[in-house]
């Protein structure tokens, strides 16, 4: 009994034990340091110091230590346990986040006189240089909200230098008003950088120009192109754009973002995008940035002209090639519909008779000895095109537009000798179009979404049979080839703190080609993204790009640029990058020893290019000079040689130097290209000169271009090249021209130009003389075949050749 009565008892004191543990505090409004010595612990603190803290509190603690640290809760102060005492001391000061606010200057630029968009224009600020997007639209993140001054640049326009207050604006710039009218840039420090570009490689051009250079006014775009420096204009490659060596069908040319697969029409005078539509070239040479792809040559962009948002407009242009209109009607001051078409209205050839030649024993030797003419050429050549655009604004700042094109050139010829006659034609037909919307959002960030689609087609028919002995009866082989592909593209554009601006976008592209009969088509998607950094005078481009070829692998391509202002007046830039390529041009060989061009797409073993690239620039007083320099390895390129077809690696390098003055609204300039190639031929170098004055004297405008160029591949080692009868200067179909000619190209042209403003409507009238000294040049040849093909009559160089044209524009 005594023994279970010890046991209640030492229970009882456990739990009682165990209760006096806990710590009630109940006070209100005392004085930190006076409650802190209630409690029955061993405490230090700063007395004064927790004096100057009241508390209030009813709760109850499980420990001291419990009470202690809820007291100090909120104060700055911390308690650690050194042995049995509680030591209370200053806590030390919390670092503060501080999160720094940035705030976006936006806006786009436009022309003043007639609301479209200005793309790729350039904007000078102390952060750098940066350049508005395809839509005119641009985007500058600060941390403070005090203004920004800025320059604001675009070719033919009048700078604009402004302050810019936090916000979305819209800039308007107005034509330059000197001699040219709208065309001639007025002499800035930064002009180089509206012909040089963001990046090497890259160059601006100003259309509106070309109108005032020789050359027919329906291929004025590419009559432009072919004086830049890096661009081949020996040989005249017309139907591919020949950029720093590459090869047939690796450049690349888009209008209004839809392919256009070729660059002319039969006849070489009329290209294939109309000049009343091109408001803005953009010609990259090479080392462009990841949104581009398929290619490894130069792409070269063309924005067409949105039409006048203002007011009604009529352009109509008559040369001895076509008739040209244009048209465009603003629709409730937002949107504009724009209609343009050419057609030649008279068969541009004449016929032609071939003289038989077999019997002069020797090229050139002055025998006079010629047989009479026994077969006949009778040529017909009609050529159109239309384009419609219809451009407008959703809202404030969002944009679209939807562009249509459609062209259509036939030529037939029929062949008569005294005992037979056959008929051959070539169809080359071109379609494109595109949808395209640019959304900015509120944060300043934007998106861009463009769907496009072209197509070509041709049918070709190739004739032979004429021997150097005997006609014997024609043969004709035709040829069908269409190529088509269907793109669908999303961008968007966002910033990430005051120094990086990001992009990232997706592709789907869809790519069929078709050759008599005979189709094949694959999917291409693709993904990229781009850290642009702007870093004062430094800027870096870095990005990275991934197509994805079914059933095959991606191919992964990283590209980096950079940028240097050495000061407003010195640049330098640098590129690298990798590129691939699905879709090209190769031979085709229909006979022995003959072949045609075909566009197919690539098998398992796709192009590839890997590209270096420097370049330094000077501009100052209207002085633009400009260098640079390139290193392209090229693998599994196609070439024709010695009738086979070879895939070859091949290394390209080579340097542009170019130069221009402008002074008093006249302009002179100059360039020096160089390229050296280790295949076809081994270590073959190519060199071009390049020369042309635009000068304005009132009313009158004169200019001259030449081009001097040596060292070129022809690419053709059977066949004659240019033409095949007994013409002055020329040989007979039993000479065979070598891969490199050893003849040198050159041709001087010259224009001449009046203009009449009168108080509705402005007319203007001109002729221009290519090949003024009728020059014997080589044509290079895009058609590969034997001698015996009658088609490549119509293939030599512009000879001697007189435009003329009339134009009224209300």
């Amino acid at each position: 009994m005594k023994k279970k009565l010890c046991i209640v008892i030492i229970l009882l004191l456990t739990i009682t034990a165990a209760f006096s543990q806990e710590l009630r505090l109940v006070v209100s409004d005392k004085p930190l340091n006076t409650v802190l010595n209630t409690l029955d612990v061993e405490i230090s603190f700063d007395d004064k110091a927790l004096s100057n803290y009241k508390v209030s509190v009813s709760k109850t603690f499980n420990t001291p230590e419990e009470a202690i640290r809820f007291l100090l809760k909120d104060k700055p102060f911390k308690v650690e346990k050194v042995g049995s005492v509680y030591v209370i001391s200053p806590a030390p000061p919390e670092e503060k986040i501080v999160i720094r606010k940035t705030y976006t200057i936006s806006g786009e630029l436009t022309d003043k006189s007639t609301g479209e968009l200005l793309p790729y224009a350039y904007i000078r600020t102390n952060k750098g240089i940066i350049s508005t997007n395809e839509a005119g639209y641009f985007s500058i993140v600060k941390e403070t909200k005090d203004p920004m001054q800025i320059h604001a640049q675009y070719m033919g326009f009048e700078t604009l230098d402004t302050l810019l207050n936090v916000g979305n604006h819209k800039l308007y710039l107005n034509p330059a008003t000197i001699s040219l009218d709208e065309v001639v840039i007025a002499p800035s420090s930064s002009t180089m950088l509206m012909q040089s570009g963001r990046t090497s490689g890259e160059m601006r051009i100003n259309h509106q120009i070309a109108r005032y250079m020789p050359g027919s006014a329906d291929n004025s775009v590419f009559n432009l192109l072919r004086m830049m420096p890096g661009v081949r204009a020996s040989g005249e490659p017309s139907e591919d754009l020949i950029v720093w060596g590459s090869n047939w069908g690796e450049s690349r040319l888009v209008y209004d973002g839809f392919t256009i697969f070729g660059m002319k029409s039969f006849n070489d005078q009329i290209g294939s995008v109309n000049p009343y539509l091109a408001k803005d070239l953009r010609l990259l040479k090479g080392g462009y940035d990841v949104s581009q792809g398929n290619r490894i040559g130069a792409v070269t962009e063309i924005t067409g002209n949105e039409g006048n948002f203002k007011k009604p407009s009529i352009k109509a242009n008559v040369s001895n090639y076509t008739a040209n209109i244009y048209a465009s009607v603003p629709i409730k001051q937002s949107s504009a519909l724009s209609v343009a078409y050419r057609q030649t209205f008279y068969n541009l050839y004449n016929n032609e008779s071939i003289v038989d030649n077999s019997n002069e024993n020797d090229h050139g030797n002055g025998n006079n000895n010629q047989a009479s003419p026994d077969i006949y050429i009778e040529p017909e050549y009609d050529f159109r095109d239309l384009n419609l655009k219809y451009a407008g604004r959703a809202s404030e700042n969002d944009n679209y537009y939807i562009s249509l094109y459609g062209a259509d050139d036939h030529f037939k010829f029929s062949v008569k000798q005294q005992e037979y006659k056959v008929a051959a034609t070539e169809k080359n037909k071109q379609y494109g179009a595109a949808a395209n919307y640019n959304r900015v959002w509120n944060n300043s960030n934007n998106s861009k979404f463009l769907f496009s689609y072209s197509r070509f087609s041709a049918a070709i028919d190739n004739v032979s049979g004429i021997t150097e002995t005997q006609s014997t009866p024609l043969d004709v082989f035709q040829i069908k080839n269409t190529v088509q592909e269907f793109s669908l593209k999303l961008e968007h554009n966002f910033d990430i703190g005051r120094w990086n601006k990001v992009q990232i976008g997706g592709e789907w592209q869809h790519y069929t080609t078709s050759f008599n009969n005979t189709e094949t088509s694959i999917n291409n998607p693709s993904l990229h993204i781009t850290d642009n950094i702007s870093l004062g005078k430094l800027s870096l481009n870095a990005g990275l790009r991934a197509d994805l070829i079914p059933d095959d692998k991606i191919y992964l391509q990283p590209r980096l640029s950079a940028r240097y202002a050495f000061s407003d007046e010195l640049t330098a830039t640098a590129s690298f990058g990798l590129y691939s390529q699905f879709l090209t041009r190769v031979p085709y060989q229909y006979r022995s020893g003959s072949y045609q061009m075909i566009w197919n797409l690539t098998d398992s073993t796709s192009l590839s290019s890997t590209q270096f690239l420097a370049g330094l620039a000077y501009s100052k007083n209207g002085w633009l000079v400009n260098g640079e320099g390139y290193v392209k390895k090229n693998r599994n390129q196609l070439y024709y040689i010695d009738n086979t077809i070879y895939a070859l690696n091949n290394t390209n390098v080579g340097v542009d130097i170019f130069a221009k003055k402008e002074w008093r609204g006249q302009t002179a300039f100059a360039s020096y290209s160089l390229v050296n190639s280790s295949n076809p031929q081994e270590e073959s170098t190519g060199q071009e000169i390049k020369v042309g004055a635009i000068c304005s004297l009132k009313s009158f405008c004169l200019s001259a271009t030449y081009v001097y160029g040596t060292g070129f591949p022809y690419l053709s080692t059977g066949g004659h090249g240019h033409g095949q009868g007994n013409e002055e200067g020329q040989h007979g179909n039993s000479h065979k021209h070598s891969d490199v000619s050893s003849e040198p190209y050159s041709r001087l042209d010259l224009s001449l130009i009046y203009k009449m403003k009168l108080k509705k409507f402005r007319l203007q009238t001109g002729a221009s003389v290519l090949n003024a000294f009728d020059t014997n040049n080589v044509k290079y040849s895009y058609r590969l075949s034997d001698q015996n093909n009658v088609f490549n009559i119509y293939t030599k160089a512009t000879p001697f050749t007189p435009v003329v044209f009339f134009e009224i524009i209300f």
